[in-house]
């Protein structure tokens, strides 16, 4: 996505993980390479957490940053998204995930790409760098989660 700084463009990127979510298939307690302890369904409770709170991180934009707010801690987030989703099934997830897009693309319609994010991993970077950041990092887990299914 680089050079590429169009809502439009950030919007469509999303859409497209969110076709290949949908597409997912395979044994789900299957063991995720490279995640120590996590299963295939783990993986994607992590990518349908992340795309669940994607407008909030887009939103906050709007408001400003706490400077009281701890340093965003990802293992301790990814731990907890995870195991709050425990009881979830596959296509609970999906359909948590495909949610989360639909309001991304939605929130996204309002706000301006150099705007600077003020919450979560990529606070204090623009809008534009951070849903980029946030592409690649969806799109990595993606691509391991489909061969973790693949067997």
């Amino acid at each position: 996505m680089a050079g590429e700084t169009s809502i439009s463009t950030v919007q469509t990127g999303f859409i497209e993980l969110a076709a290949i979510v949908r597409a997912l298939h395979g044994e789900w307690t299957a063991p995720a390479a490279g995640y120590e302890g996590w299963t295939c369904r783990d993986l994607l409770a992590h990518l349908s957490s992340t795309a669940a709170s994607l407008p909030a991180v887009a939103s906050s934009v709007t408001e400003p940053r706490d400077p009281n707010t701890p340093t965003f801690d990802s293992t301790r987030w990814n731990a907890a998204q995870v195991r709050r989703r425990v009881d979830k099934d596959a296509q609970e997830l999906m359909d948590e995930y495909d949610a989360g897009t639909t309001r991304l693309v939605m929130v996204l319609l309002d706000l301006a790409l150099d705007k600077v994010v003020t919450v979560g991993p990529y606070a204090g970077l623009s809008l534009g760098e951070a849903m980029a950041e946030m592409l690649e990092h969806q799109r990595h887990h993606l691509s391991d989660l489909q061969r973790a299914l693949a067997g």
